[in-house]
């Protein structure tokens, strides 16, 4: 017999059915993490409420407890090392801590009871929105986590949560029970701190040892010492000592406070957990295989983060690799293995500049941008600003103050021959620093040379060793060649700060050597012309940087070739076969060759010294390389400081410098900049220009790829529409940061009705204007009638504001914006130059 159908047992088990499904229910609710992986971002989180017996003096704090080494429980009281983490509750924690009831109302959420590594990204995911869910009743948040992973945790809670009231994160390196530990006396001064309010807008915090670090920038650095968080280079943020809450520097974050763009783009409640990519680290050491890379890709990476050797190199195999990955659609980012220094922009579509970010918060940063993005730029984007976290100050008073001489100060000139001498001269002093000095003819009028300083933290020290440009020696003098004997010349050199103030001048009047006395210096520093052969062996993948004979600079970047590369540079000395006109050249003609055919994967640079005094009034110099096919040189121009020239070229050849003629037009009817030939853009980009909607940079460049803000694309709008008629006056409460240059667009699109600002009756120009922003300028520019749908042709519809989907359908309907990759408008994304510019000649399609 069956005794599951015998009818007195059936009807007995069916209360016990009932109370199963009442405790799983329980279970869900009270451990949300251990739902499915792709839970709605609308989950509840059983966060206490308020207690109605607090003191309404005090700030309110919750702490969300993970676990980790704070929450352990050792063998006995003297193991330190010996203990299981994630043992006690924080309640119970919380209960035992001394005076609490002092500092604030203090409540605590058991989130989970473990070691911080085992804490999946969907669990993260899950802690982000709690906090988040806490920060709607709580003055501040106290998460506790184990430190093996803490500043990994904090950093995903930086870039996620949403409020900007104070997240603290604590924990302990000794269990809670051993003598000595340090977990009561972190659990206290996070509380307190949370409860003070004075990190509000920093972004997540790290507070252990009584000190203040930003999450962005903290690392562990030792696995058993209390002191083991720092931040290297940048140090602390501040510390705590018994009531004295300090605060020595700030964050990045912080000078947002109260803006919209404060908050990242990382908005998890846009995504579901599932949405989290894989993204891993690989690092790098000497001669690395390609095994890790090529696993990584295998398993379905999205992303990789190279922890390389010194300035982010890594081995030809691992270049290779990432080669073919990056083709694959896998997204890298360089980072160091050395624990501090900053990898700054230049690489290659597919490859990324870290920042200062150490791997594994540039891996954190990298796994958010690819679960909002598959965009290459925009990812890059992102990594230019929200991972960067520079601090720039636009209201420091201009420095007007020229360098100075010291008193009774001398221009010196020795090792006078027929045709060299040297100057040299004492150094001269400034309020920030002296960038260069430089080196006149005033009897020509040109400038002869230019000595460069070096730079400290950005800011131009005073002049140092370390030599730039035409320099021999060290730089407090110069090299002068290619003088005529027996002639008189009065040299002058100047110093120049950061700022471009220059000082007066130091003069001297000296006579060269007439032709009938032997001239023994032998110098050619400063001379267009050089002999002899350089020969240079560059590993692959590796960047480097040459010069020869203060003639010749060339700047190989990390990437630009896969194999080991064998560069070599000779000046011909008889160029009767290969200059027709030997009077228009201003260099030598250099022969640059490399021990492969194939062009290089990323340009190269090169930086040729020429003569200007060879120029007439009509002519400037432009860089030439010679076709050994056609046997003709084809001219590719190049960027002019000085009497320095520079170039970007991928391949390698002969190279001169030229004088040819100016155009007999003042203003050239083709626009050209350095980094805009290939791009999708490049014909909108110089109709823009053509029109004056837009320009381009002083140092030839376009940055199409740059960010816009809103004051710029009003400006540009303004420029498209033509509009003659002046605007209103601002009401802006923040106008007076609105730049003297976008004043008078920014009043006209107010006048036209196609700005009206924000709620709180800001502006904000130098926040970056959102797709969504650009748009609905566009729709109310042109005046169009929001198309009816409830929705949009974009697959990302849900994310488009329901106030803008009419704007944006109008507007995709008549062709003028277009959807990005898996067609997606990603609304709240930046807008960049080359897709502002796109959008507005389509605009102008349409008038």
């Amino acid at each position: 017999m069956n005794d599951m159908y015998h009818p007195n047992l059936k009807r007995s088990l069916i209360p016990l059915y009932f109370l199963s499904l009442v405790l799983l229910l329980s279970v869900l609710l009270i451990h949300p993490l251990k739902a499915g992986a792709a839970e709605a971002s609308g989950t509840v989180f059983p966060i206490p409420p308020l207690s109605d017996n607090r003191d309404t003096q005090l700030p309110n704090v919750v702490v969300i407890a993970t676990g980790g080494t704070l929450a352990g429980k050792a063998r006995d009281a003297t193991s330190f090392q010996t203990y299981q983490a994630g043992t006690y509750l924080m309640s119970d924690l919380v209960n035992q801590l001394p005076n609490k009831n002092k500092i604030a109302n203090v409540n605590s959420y058991q989130f989970g009871n473990k070691g911080s590594g085992s804490y999946s990204m969907g669990d993260l995911y899950d802690l982000s929105l709690a906090v988040d869910q806490a920060l709607e009743v709580y003055d501040g948040v106290v998460v506790t986590t184990g430190t093996d992973t803490m500043e990994e945790i904090a950093y995903f809670l930086d870039l996620t949560v949403r409020s900007e009231k104070p997240v603290v994160v604590t924990g302990a390196m000794r269990p809670w029970d051993v003598i000595g530990t340090d977990g009561p006396a972190n659990l206290y001064n996070a509380i307190k701190l949370a409860g003070s309010g004075k990190t509000k807008s920093f972004g997540t915090v790290v507070m252990l040892n009584d000190i203040i670090q930003a999450a962005r920038d903290v690392t562990k650095t030792n696995a058993q010492r209390m002191d083991t968080f720092e931040t290297p280079i940048l140090g602390a943020l501040g510390y705590i000592d018994e009531t004295n809450i300090r605060i020595y520097r700030t964050t990045a974050k912080r000078f947002k406070a109260g803006r919209a763009d404060w908050a990242t783009p990382f908005d998890l409640k846009k995504i579901t957990k599932d949405k989290l990519p894989a993204v891993e680290i690989v690092y790098g050491y000497q001669d690395s295989s390609a095994g890790a890379i090529k696993g990584f890709v295998g398993e379905g990476a999205k992303g990789i983060v190279t922890a390389g050797t010194g300035a982010g190199g890594i081995s030809s195999k691992m270049s290779t690799a990432r080669s073919n990955a990056i083709k694959q659609g896998v997204i890298f980012v360089t980072t160091t293995r050395t624990g501090s220094g900053t990898m700054y922009p230049g690489g290659g579509n597919g490859v990324i500049a870290g920042d200062s970010l150490n791997p594994q918060h540039a891996r954190i940063m990298l796994l958010l941008s690819l679960a909002f993005s598959s965009d290459f730029n925009t990812i890059k984007n992102w990594f230019g600003t929200v991972g960067t976290q520079a601090i720039q100050l636009k209201t420091q008073a201009p420095d007007i103050e020229a360098p100075v001489w010291p008193q009774d100060s001398t221009l010196q000139a020795t090792n006078v021959g027929q045709n060299s001498l040297t100057l040299s001269w004492p150094e001269a002093s400034d309020n920030i620093g002296v960038k260069q000095y430089r080196i006149y003819d005033t009897g020509s009028g040109t400038v002869v040379g230019n000595v460069y300083a070096s730079v400290t933290n950005g800011v131009y020290s005073s002049v140092s060793n370390v030599v730039y440009s035409s320099v021999t020696g060290n730089v407090y003098s110069f090299n002068l060649s290619s003088l005529t004997a027996g002639t008189t010349y009065t040299f002058s050199v100047t110093a120049i700060d950061a700022a471009g103030n220059e000082s007066i001048g130091l003069s001297k009047t000296i006579q060269t050597s007439p032709s009938s006395s032997s001239d023994s210096s032998g110098s050619s520093s400063g001379s267009a012309v050089v002999t002899d052969k350089l020969d240079v062996t560059v590993p692959a993948g590796s960047t480097r940087s040459v010069s020869w004979k203060d003639a010749i600079w060339i700047t190989i970047p990390e990437g630009a070739t896969g194999q080991e590369l064998r560069l070599t540079v000779e000046a011909l000395q008889n160029v009767s076969g290969l200059v027709s006109d030997s009077s228009k050249l201003l260099s030598s003609v250099f022969e640059i060759l490399k021990n492969f055919t194939q062009n290089f994967d990323k340009p190269v640079s090169i930086s040729l010294l020429f003569d200007p005094a060879k120029l007439g009034e009509s002519q400037k110099p432009s860089v030439f390389y010679y076709d050994e096919t056609k046997k003709t040189w084809i001219e590719i121009g190049g960027n002019v400081v000085d009497n320095k020239i520079t170039v970007e070229v991928e391949h390698f050849t002969k190279f001169a410098v030229f004088a040819v003629d100016k155009p007999k037009s003042p203003v050239s009817t083709e626009i050209s900049f350095t980094d805009t030939a290939g791009h999708w853009a490049e014909l909108d980009i110089k109709q823009a220009v053509t029109q004056k909607i837009i320009s381009g940079y002083a140092d030839g460049t376009f940055k199409p790829d740059n960010q816009v803000t809103r004051a710029e694309f009003a400006v540009m709008l303004m420029n498209a529409l033509k509009v003659d008629k002046k605007g209103k006056v601002l009401e802006f409460t923040d106008k007076q940061q609105i730049p003297l240059w976008a004043e008078a667009a920014v009043a006209q699109a107010v006048d036209l009705g196609i700005i009206q600002g924000y709620e709180d009756q800001t502006f904000r120009p130098d926040s970056l204007i959102s797709r969504v922003e650009m748009v609905s300028m566009i729709s109310a520019a042109l005046g169009t009638k929001p198309a009816s749908q409830a929705t949009t042709g974009f697959a990302d519809d849900e994310d488009i504001p329901a106030w803008a989907k009419g704007k944006v359908e109008s507007i995709r309907l008549l062709g003028i914006i277009d959807g990005r990759s898996g067609n997606k408008f990603e609304p709240a994304n930046t807008a960049t130059r080359a897709e502002a510019v796109k959008v507005l000649m389509k605009m102008l399609q349409q008038k």
